[in-house]
């Protein structure tokens, strides 16, 4: 009996490890550092990241492959198209039950933030009945502040092609009063465009998030396994930390 067991469990992993990997549609968005464009190509922390797992498991796709588009459009596709991939995502209670996940490829904190000269304070997000907020449509921040009951009518959303930076030109031209995003990206994104960020501070830190890579729900769990497993090797060896330097 215990000869079978052993054999039928060589048998299972030669199967698996024999599996064809299906070519995916890969997409991100401009999510710096994490995920964004640097002279035409798709660069960042994740991107790396992700690009060293597709070595790791012998996929024939890299970096190349990965499409840079708007996050509202991804976040619809992934759910509904098969053999795609969309990150870096933060995973929820809410979102949990709509994707497969692999992860945490990076990590980062949700926050608010705002001009320095309106000398905003904020204790709880119910302070934020007195303001118009900004976010990005179908992103964690706008999520979080709809969980916390937040009203919709105190929300500016936007969405599209470009939605982070017409989010911070409106934060910048006294459209909405706090912006509600990942405050290192925020801040990294008006670096990139030339806006003072010494005029800016993050008024409340609403929560730290894992970022992950979500897989439409029904992809194998085989193929799941096999990037969750080189992920934890990039980890353990060394490589992760190497990665992380580049963008210090």
């Amino acid at each position: 009996m215990k000869k079978i067991l052993i054999y039928l469990s060589l048998f299972i992993t030669t199967t698996v490890l024999s599996q064809e990997l299906p070519k995916f549609k890969i997409m991100t968005e401009n999510y710096p550092p994490f995920n964004m464009q640097v002279k035409d190509k798709t660069s960042g922390i994740s991107v790396d990241v992700f690009e060293e797992i597709l070595k790791r498991v012998n996929s024939k796709q890299n970096k190349s492959d990965i499409e840079l588009i708007s996050w509202s459009r991804a976040y619809n596709i992934v759910q509904k198209k098969k053999n795609t991939i969309l990150f870096s995502m933060t995973r929820t209670n809410e979102r949990e039950e709509l994707f497969k996940w692999v992860g945490p490829i990076a990590h980062t904190v949700s926050g608010l933030i705002a001009k320095k000269d309106k000398n905003i304070k904020i204790n709880s997000l119910a302070d934020l009945k007195k303001y118009k907020v900004g976010a990005v449509l179908n992103d964690i921040g706008e999520q979080i502040l709809l969980n916390e009951n937040v009203s919709k009518e105190n929300i500016d959303t936007t969405s599209g092609s470009n939605a982070l930076i017409k989010s911070i030109r409106k934060l910048d031209a006294n459209r909405i009063d706090i912006f509600s995003y990942g405050v290192e990206v925020a801040f990294w994104e008006m670096k990139s465009n030339n806006v003072d960020i010494s005029k800016y501070e993050n008024v409340f830190d609403i929560k730290k998030l894992g970022l992950y890579l979500a897989f439409e729900k029904n992809t194998p769990d085989w193929i799941i396994q096999k990037f969750q497993d080189s992920l934890d090797e990039i980890k353990k060896d060394g490589t992760y930390e190497n990665i992380l330097k580049r963008y210090k």
